[in-house]
């Protein structure tokens, strides 16, 4: 069975999730309680098939804590899709490289790894200096 997992906003609030499932959508205003009934919402954020080390569900313009080195210092990062190689990166705020979240089907990063700090779209300065658009 695949499942498909949203993130619903309005600007910079969050308004609800939406899970689609074989054709079939259920929306949730916390993620919880899932419902047939359609919500309204003006922005779309794709889940990247990740959890953190809290089992929050992770999506596109998510800030994490991660280490990019195990015995390294802590960074920030945002999930971003590559469109020329079709696949969801971790960019360092810091140092703007790309890390590949798997190779082969083998993840390069573990939930434990991760942790939820923010969101891109209540950062706009970052927004604009890395061209990002809704």
């Amino acid at each position: 069975m695949q499942e498909h997992r949203y993130r619903l906003r309005f600007g910079d609030r969050v308004v609800g999730y939406l899970r689609r499932i074989e054709g079939t959508d259920f929306y949730s205003p916390d993620g919880f309680w899932w419902t047939g009934k359609a919500m309204e919402y003006a922005h779309v954020d794709e889940a990247v098939g990740l959890r953190d080390r809290h089992r929050t569900h992770l999506y596109e313009w998510d800030i994490v804590r991660f280490k990019p080195v195990s015995d390294g210092a802590e960074e920030l990062g945002v999930f971003l899709w590559n469109k020329n190689q079709k696949r969801w990166v971790l960019r360092s705020v810091e140092s703007e490289v790309d890390y590949h979240l798997e190779v082969n089907g083998f993840p390069l990063i573990q939930p434990s790894d991760l942790a939820l700090h923010s969101h891109v779209f209540l950062n706009p300065q970052l927004q604009r200096a890395w061209g990002l658009e809704e």
